[in-house]
């Protein structure tokens, strides 16, 4: 009998890490048509843990059927191996053979220089090690989609199971560089030819970008401007991206209790006014906004993550949580493509200073200048890792993912007239 999944449980967190692996993989969109489908709301007692969910809160239905569907879609990041069968190494041998004359060189060169194989069992454990729970449950629609759909053109003469032996394309690139001396560097995709620029970017390059931005230059005279624009352009007409449609997020706000009581008496369109126009008095400055102004919707796909962005220390007022759902088809840029280790990443996602609104303006103005190249490049939006994070009770790697949604004009919510508020909850 299928059990309930709430998103106080450890297997959703698990869902939530395998989404952010299959976005990295190209397959967000796919993830989300799965996630959405089996997404349903409403008072129910978690039967898996134990929590008591209010009307709004949202839970899996269908474990079984979802998981079946996860782990054949995550099957597809599998679709590099090969089986072997020992005539690889055969054929290794007999190449070693011809370059060595002595024979007690070849193990010796055949370990430095050759990919090993490895089982299927280890390599899922190796790639998704950071699901551990889910992993269990997946484990045999990954086997299953792999034996149908990966391996079965192959002279084989069982099903593969957890123990066949198979070669990566990554340890056949291996073998290739140090063996047979094959410029791995060729065999690289679009995507990655597009975004080498970034790691190229020196800390010289983005003080005088982010000047030229401040001060009001010409910036089509800036060479990193240029090369920017060029690169987000290229990766959009690449199609490297995350479509988005039916999504449920959660959205949050401030209130005090008279405020709340307001909510309370809200008809359905006041209510989405309420939850969707940024409030009065706070800086319309964001990280992703286009020119300084309030131009970006910005939502979680964790009601958690939000109370860690907003709260103040003030008894005085809740953390009021919306529930939103999207039902336009966007498509949205995931940020990190831009590599943690860059310096362009670094500068950002770094975290700014509130308190002084000078400096605050100054951080944002890179990122706010990246938000406009990513708009003009046609993209619907950013999806992005949260920059405040801490969670020291998950042992799991549980990272919520934020989302920016462009407009016009939040004040004007005529570009959001697909997204419905289905309620509101307090923490």
């Amino acid at each position: 009998m299928d059990k309930l999944i709430c998103e106080y449980c450890e297997l959703d967190s698990e869902i939530n890490c395998l989404g952010r692996y299959l976005i990295d993989n190209n397959l967000g969109t796919e993830f989300f048509d799965i996630q959405n489908s089996y997404l349903q709301s409403g008072r129910q007692v978690c039967d898996s843990c134990g929590s008591e969910l209010s009307p709004k809160e949202y839970f899996y239905e269908n474990e079984i059927d979802l998981f079946d569907r996860l782990g054949r879609l995550t099957a597809e990041t599998f679709s590099d191996l090969r089986l072997y069968d020992g005539s690889d190494e055969d054929n290794l041998l007999y190449d070693i053979g011809e370059f060595f004359s002595e024979p007690g060189e070849h193990p010796e060169v055949l370990e430095s220089t050759v990919g090993s194989p490895i089982t299927i069992g280890d390599l899922m454990d190796e790639r998704l090690d950071f699901i551990p729970e889910l992993l269990t449950y997946i484990e045999p629609s990954i086997l299953a989609h792999i034996n149908e759909n990966i391996l079965r053109n192959l002279d084989h003469e069982s099903p593969a199971d957890n123990d066949t032996n198979v070669l990566t394309a990554e340890s056949r690139k291996f073998t290739d560089r140090n063996f047979y001396g094959l410029d791995t560097d060729e065999i690289t995709t679009v995507i990655d030819n597009l975004v080498s620029y970034v790691y190229t970017i020196s800390d010289k390059q983005l003080i005088r970008l982010k000047n030229d931005e401040l001060n009001d230059k010409y910036l089509d005279h800036n060479e990193t401007y240029q090369k920017l624009r060029d690169l987000l352009l290229r990766l959009y007409e690449s199609n490297y991206g995350v479509t988005v449609t039916d999504k449920k997020l959660y959205r949050a706000r401030l209130m005090g209790n008279s405020e709340i009581e307001r909510l309370n008496k809200c008809e359905k369109k006041s209510l989405k006014k309420a939850a969707l126009t940024p409030p009065v008095g706070i800086p319309s400055q964001g990280r992703w906004n286009f020119g300084g102004k309030p131009t970006t919707l910005y939502a979680s796909d964790k009601y958690n993550q939000l109370t860690r962005e907003i709260r103040e220390d003030s008894s005085e007022k809740k953390v009021v949580i919306f529930n939103l759902e999207t039902n336009k088809e966007r498509f949205l840029i995931p940020i990190s493509l831009l590599t943690h280790q860059s310096k362009l990443y670094s500068m950002l996602t770094e975290p700014v200073n509130k308190k002084d609104s000078k400096e605050y303006n100054q951080q944002y103005v890179l990122s706010n200048l990246i938000g406009k190249i990513i708009l003009n490049s046609h993209y619907d939006g950013i999806m992005y890792d949260p920059i405040i994070y801490k969670d020291n009770d998950s042992k799991y790697n549980d990272r919520p993912m934020n989302y920016a949604i462009f407009n016009s004009d939040v004040n004007n919510l005529d570009c959001f007239n697909d997204i419905s508020v289905n309620g509101f909850f307090c923490l």
